[in-house]
């Protein structure tokens, strides 16, 4: 199950501390509006530690001592660091010689549409848009099925390769295992 939104945003606060450095603070955790919650779920995740009894009081140094404290796990960093990646991926992937042709899913051909028109525009960096373009121009749909037939050279096939594993790493990646099944293993 993926972290919500309210999980990430404790995730990332514990992150911006020094590692091993305790979050503590003065509010019961239980009464901490909704992140009481988050922190107990990102907790049962194993992505962040809860102070016991004797940690709050060795965090009291002279003063009061804290009500909660919470420290990232170095799984918790592995999570941000991942995540990081997947908002600004770069695949590395160097694909085989192009097939004669491959499929893909209807909604997949949807998906390189809009990346098209988000390279065309601008925003998306590292898609080669002339080479996209080329191959959803020669997307032949198969009778039948929702599935397109695409042929296309080494440059559409490695465009159509980075959009699929972009929307693998932020919403589906069937489409983005789909292709690759298709295509010859490299060596």
């Amino acid at each position: 199950m993926t972290l919500r939104r309210d999980e990430w945003i404790v995730l990332e606060d514990l992150g911006d501390h020094p590692e091993g450095a305790w979050m503590t603070g003065t509010r019961p955790l239980e009464k901490r509006y909704r992140a009481s919650t988050a922190v107990r779920d990102v907790a049962d995740r194993d992505l962040c530690d809860l102070a016991t009894d004797e940690v709050l009081e060795g965090l009291a140094k002279g003063g009061a001592r804290p009500e909660w404290a919470a420290r990232i796990t170095p799984l918790g960093r592995t999570v941000l660091t991942y995540r990081a990646l997947q908002e600004n991926p770069v695949p590395s992937m160097e694909p085989a010689p192009a097939p004669e042709g491959f499929k893909v899913r209807g909604t997949d051909v949807d998906v390189l549409r809009a990346a098209l028109a988000a390279a065309e525009a601008g925003s998306l960096a590292g898609i080669d848009a002339p080479a996209l373009r080329t191959v959803l121009v020669g997307a032949v749909p198969v009778s039948g099925s929702r599935q397109h037939t695409l042929t296309t050279s080494k440059e559409g096939l490695a465009a159509v390769l980075a959009v699929l594993h972009l929307e693998s790493l932020v919403r589906d990646s069937s489409g983005y295992h789909h292709l690759l099944r298709q295509l010859p293993l490299s060596s």
